[in-house]
């Protein structure tokens, strides 16, 4: 699997975990909101995990495209 790959698995999971909290959260008052608030905290982490690996995937796919322009034109 690729790390882009992975990393959006890992986002969807996050976000099925905090729909989960946010579920329990009114059943539960404030057990609900600590669980929401440690589920946000995830979500971000997992966040920014995939913009950096999206990031580091535009990257390489712009030198690539800009390689294949040079060949292109010789």
């Amino acid at each position: 699997m690729s790390r882009l790959a992975t990393a959006r698995d890992r986002l969807d999971k996050a976000v099925v975990r905090l729909e989960r909290a946010l579920d329990g959260l009114g059943a539960n008052g404030s057990a609900g909101d600590a669980a929401l608030k440690a589920e946000l905290l995830a979500v971000k982490r997992d966040y920014a995990a995939l913009s950096k690996t999206a990031a580091e995937v535009d990257g390489r796919l712009q030198s690539t495209i800009g390689r294949l322009e040079i060949v292109l034109e010789n």
